[in-house]
């Protein structure tokens, strides 16, 4: 099977060719679903948003794997069952050999553990399938940017598991401004918003986020966007 380490860089070959037309490029997406009929489907939605591609469409984690090391995309959309290889592991393997492309869940229902597993291995949003066709899109715009996006009809899951889970969050302790960096990114604003909001510069904003990313002990910034979410949604409950 073709390693995703050498999809890397066949990736970085074409990329540099035509550096001018970056900014026109579409988003490109791959589509990954075991029903042909539901692939069918959500390639017709997203084909019909503005400047968004269905590049490939398979039904399995190998046939995946095998897209994603000849020709990745901006964003996988998959369903949580793959056959083969599973979407989480997908997912890690993304995290360690594409950080550039974003994965979004596509899913009827993701129990506790699933969605702590898929925000471990990297996933950067959820999409609930009962949810409507403009969910998808404010969802795929989110990903494409790095912003996490987690569907109200699945939201209950995450904030069930870090009620019952080993470690209560809430008893840390930050300073006011981090704090508020970190309600803000749980929003899914930007750190250019971030800085507009709260008078800051970048700079600024960029050094908050590394002294959270230190004193929650998160490995890198998809961490701490899941995390921020996660706080938000705990906040919203109280």
């Amino acid at each position: 099977m073709i390693s995703l380490a050498e999809g890397c860089r066949h990736n970085g070959r074409r990329t540099t060719q035509r550096p001018r037309r970056r900014t026109l490029k579409s988003i490109r997406v791959v589509l990954a679903d075991p029903q042909v009929l539901v692939r069918a489907g959500v390639r017709m939605l997203v084909e019909h948003f503005r400047g968004m591609t269905v590049t490939d469409d398979v039904g399995t984690g190998p046939e995946l794997l095998e897209i994603l090391a000849e020709r990745p995309p901006d964003i996988v959309v998959t369903e949580m069952s793959l056959a083969g290889v599973s979407a989480i592991d997908i997912a890690r393997r993304i995290n360690r050999h594409l950080p550039q492309v974003r994965v979004l869940l596509l899913s009827v229902q993701i129990d506790n553990a699933q969605v702590q597993a898929a925000l471990r291995a990297g996933v950067l949003g959820f999409v609930s399938k009962a949810g409507s066709p403009a969910e998808l899109e404010i969802a795929l715009r989110a990903v494409a940017i790095g912003n996490p996006y987690l569907s109200p009809h699945l939201a209950r899951f995450a904030i069930d598991r870090r009620r019952g889970g080993r470690q209560d969050e809430s008893s840390v302790i930050l300073p006011a401004r981090q704090r508020e960096v970190l309600q803000l990114l749980g929003r899914g604003k930007s750190t250019k918003e971030v800085a507009a909001l709260m008078g800051l510069s970048v700079k600024t904003v960029e050094t908050h986020r590394s002294r959270l990313m230190q004193t929650l002990e998160l490995s890198n910034i998809n961490a701490l966007m899941h995390y921020a979410v996660r706080h938000e949604m705990q906040e919203g409950e109280h």
